[in-house]
């Protein structure tokens, strides 16, 4: 009986390390969006704002094979901050982690709350 105990504590460790790893995969994902954007662009108006940058607020394993990221996209400026929320969903394949979509908004997503009964 104490190897099934042990045998259980064993596989529960496996598997936050597994979400460990899954999760660097994916902040990987998201830096590579920060860092496709750092080209130069010719033509483009200057500005006082610095270029978009991806920022991960929470991840959440809906699956062991599916992610819903909650992320801003944040620019920076000498007088303001603009930020626009964003849900990623990326699904694991076999070569790793990729985007499945991705969507913009400029109001949050309400969160789903518990449904709460009132005394009658």
């Amino acid at each position: 009986m104490k190897w099934v105990a042990g045998l259980l504590v064993a596989s529960s460790w496996l598997w936050a390390a597994d979400r460990a790893k899954d999760r660097e995969a994916i902040d990987r994902v998201i830096t590579s969006w920060n860092s496709a954007q750092t080209g130069r662009e010719s033509g483009r108006v200057w500005s006082e704002m610095s270029r978009p940058v991806m920022v991960t607020h929470s991840v959440q394993f809906l699956s062991s094979k599916v992610a819903r990221v909650e992320a801003s996209r944040v620019q920076y400026g000498s007088t303001a901050t603009r930020s626009v929320p964003v849900v990623i969903l990326l699904e694991k394949t076999r070569e790793g982690w990729k985007v499945t979509s991705s969507r913009e908004s400029a109001e949050l997503p309400t969160p789903i709350q518990p449904v709460r009964f009132l005394p009658q």
